[in-house]
């Protein structure tokens, strides 16, 4: 703890971490090289040019989209959608807290053949859904690395979450982490919340934070929600303050 406050932007046990995973991610999925040319992804139709399609082809388009972005794009993969119930819980007269059945989507390797599939509502909710595809093709970019993870397989999906803003889109990742929504149900007036992914808000801020200290590129205004996008401020400012932290990245090539 520094004099007038803690002098580390996360836990220190957390920031250590990220900063050895993004290591790793560098020194085995392109470092400097390739992160001096990845664009910051955002939801724009320079990154997602308009398409007709709907449902499961709008899918595949995002998909294919994903794909190209991330560098993967003749990555042969099967996307399959699934259905799943919503529950919803009451917190108190006011609040419901939804429960979802599964996770917004999944990674498996059967006979050879790469699956990934989602939640079939996700199709209406683009941004959920490059968020969720981006994840998924984290698993298979990692799936390829024969090297110990960092942390060790319990921190897998972390590592995933974190591959995701190494990978350009941690905008979207960020967004989605958590929703806070206002809605009409049979009792009235209330509000729902829903977690998504392995990352707490700070944590997503600092991975963009480092994104764009590294890659040169700037979060564009009005694309981050406004809690996440002063947080990544502040880590911004944070990593400027303490140049060691990322130079030893810098190096890897």
């Amino acid at each position: 703890m520094g004099l007038f406050g803690k002098s580390r932007f996360l836990d220190p046990d957390v920031e250590d971490w990220m900063l050895e995973a993004w290591a790793w991610l560098m020194t085995n999925l392109g470092g400097m090289a390739r992160l001096s040319q990845a664009p910051l992804v955002a939801a724009t139709r320079d990154y997602f040019p308009p398409t007709e399609t709907e449902g499961h082809a709008r899918a595949l388009y995002v998909l294919e989209r994903v794909k190209l972005l991330m560098g993967l794009p003749q990555r042969p993969c099967e996307l399959q959608p699934f259905d799943r119930l919503e529950a919803h819980q009451r917190v108190g007269l006011y609040a419901v807290l939804e429960r979802r059945g599964s996770a917004n989507g999944t990674f498996r390797i059967e006979d050879g053949r790469v699956i990934i599939s989602y939640a079939a509502e996700l199709a209406d909710q683009p941004r959920q859904l490059v968020a969720t595809l981006a994840h998924e093709l984290g698993h298979y970019q990692i799936a390829t690395v024969r090297k110990p993870l960092p942390g060790g397989a319990r921190l897998h999906e972390l590592l995933t979450d974190l591959s995701v803003a190494y990978n350009g889109f941690g905008l979207f990742g960020a967004n989605a982490a958590f929703r806070f929504e206002q809605h009409q149900d049979t009792f009235g007036q209330g509000w729902s919340a829903q977690r998504n992914g392995y990352f707490s808000e700070p944590s997503w801020a600092f991975a963009i934070a480092l994104f764009t200290a590294l890659s040169g590129e700037e979060v564009p205004r009005g694309q981050l929600k406004a809690s996440v996008a002063t947080l990544t401020r502040r880590a911004s400012r944070y990593l400027q303050r303490n140049p060691a932290l990322i130079e030893p990245l810098r190096a890897i090539r």
